[in-house]
C-alpha cells in the first residue's frame, strides 16, 4: 500500500470539547451584540471593504447533510443579507477596492466556492430579490450534479470532519478528490452516496440558467478543486489556467478574472502563479474587513460565512469586531 494511504486512527477522532467551546461563544457573541457592537463596528470600518464566502444555500424545508457547516439554509441567507445592508453598500466583486463617490459606508462584496447547485437556486433567488449582485467560484472539472468528497466523508462523522483527518487529507493527499476516495476505500470509510440535488455539484447548464440574473459573475476555483499550495507547480498553473479558459469560453459576458483558492490555501508560489496566469487577484476564506491597497490582491482576505454561525455572530463579524 503508498504511503499516502497508511492510516492512523488518531486522525478519526473528534473534539469532544467542541460543542461546549461553541455553546459558550454563541453566548459571549449574543452578549456583546447588545452592548453595542454594531455602532463600535461602524466607526472602525471606515474606508474599509469586506468579502463575504459562502458555499451552499439549500431549501428551508431540507434537513441539511454532508458537511453542515458550508449548507445555509435560504432564510438564514436572506436574514444575513438584510443585516448586511444595514451597514454596508453591496457592490460586484470586481468593483470591492473602488470608494463610490459620496458615500462613506464600507463596501462589501458576497462570494460563493464550489458552484452548488443550491448556491445557483436558492442563493441566486435572494440575492434578486434584493436585487444583490454576486459571484459564484467554479471548478468546471468537478460540475455535473456530483456530491463532493467532503461532503461524503462528513456523514460519517456527524456532519463535521475532525480537524486532524482533514489536515491530513489537505496536506498529505493535496486535497485532491480523486486520491481521498481511494484512501477511503483502503480504509474501509465509507461514502456517503443518497445526497440529495442541491448539495451536489451544478450542471452547465444550471450556470446557463442561472446566469439569467444580470447580477451574477463567475469565477475560478481551479479545475479540480486541489490544494493549490500542496500540489506540483505544473499541476498548479494547469489548475489555474485550464479553469480560467474554459470560464471565457462559455461565459465570456460573466467571467471575472479572479481566483478564489481551493479551501482558502495559498503559498507564496500559488501567488505568484495567479499572476502569471493573468488573473487580477485571488481570495483566500480567512479574514475579515480591509483596507484596499493595504493587503496583497494576490491573496485578499474574506469572512468566511459558517451554517452554525448565530444572528449576533453575524451581526458582530460583519461590524469587524470578529474575524473568525
Amino acid at each position: 500500500m503508498p504511503a499516502e494511504q497508511s492510516h492512523d486512527p488518531s486522525l478519526l477522532v473528534g473534539n469532544e470539547s467542541a460543542g461546549l467551546r461553541a455553546r459558550l461563544k454563541r453566548l459571549a457573541e449574543l452578549i456583546a451584540g447588545r452592548t453595542g457592537g454594531r455602532l463600535v463596528g461602524r466607526l472602525r470600518r471606515h474606508g474599509c471593504a469586506l468579502i463575504l464566502a459562502y458555499h451552499n444555500v439549500i431549501p428551508d424545508s431540507e434537513r441539511a447533510c454532508g458537511d453542515r457547516s458550508l449548507h445555509l439554509s435560504q432564510r438564514i441567507f436572506g436574514d444575513q443579507l438584510d443585516e448586511l445592508l444595514q451597514d454596508h453598500d453591496v457592490v460586484p466583486l470586481a468593483e470591492i477596492s473602488s470608494q463610490p463617490a459620496g458615500s462613506n459606508r464600507p463596501r462589501a462584496s458576497i462570494t460563493f466556492d464550489d458552484a452548488y447547485l443550491g448556491t445557483l437556486t436558492g442563493g441566486v433567488e435572494e440575492l434578486r430579490r434584493r436585487g444583490l449582485p454576486g459571484t459564484v467560484f467554479v471548478p468546471p472539472g468537478l460540475l455535473g450534479g456530483y456530491p463532493f468528497w467532503w461532503d461524503e466523508l462528513a456523514e460519517n462523522f456527524s456532519g463535521t470532519l475532525p480537524g486532524e483527518l482533514r489536515s491530513h487529507l489537505l496536506t498529505h493527499l493535496a486535497g485532491d478528490q480523486e486520491r481521498i476516495r481511494l484512501w477511503a476505500r483502503a480504509q474501509g470509510v465509507l461514502l456517503a452516496t443518497s445526497l440529495p440535488p442541491w448539495a451536489r455539484s451544478a450542471t452547465e447548464a444550471d450556470l446557463q440558467r442561472a446566469i439569467a440574473y444580470t447580477g451574477l459573475s463567475l469565477g475560478s476555483h481551479s479545475w479540480s478543486h486541489p490544494n493549490l499550495a500542496a500540489v506540483d507547480p505544473g499541476r498548479r498553473r494547469d489548475e489555474m489556467v485550464k479553469s480560467k479558459a474554459w470560464l471565457e469560453s462559455r461565459f465570456s459576458t460573466v467571467t471575472i478574472p479572479w481566483l478564489s483558492y481551493p479551501y482558502g490555501l495559498d503559498s507564496a508560489e500559488a501567488r505568484k502563479a495567479v499572476s502569471e496566469a493573468d488573473y487580477v487577484a485571488a481570495l483566500r476564506t480567512t479574514g475579515g474587513h480591509f483596507r484596499p491597497g493595504a493587503v496583497p490582491t494576490q491573496a485578499l482576505p474574506r469572512l468566511n460565512v459558517a451554517a452554525g454561525l448565530s444572528a449576533p455572530g453575524f451581526v458582530l463579524r460583519a461590524a469587524g469586531l470578529l474575524s473568525r
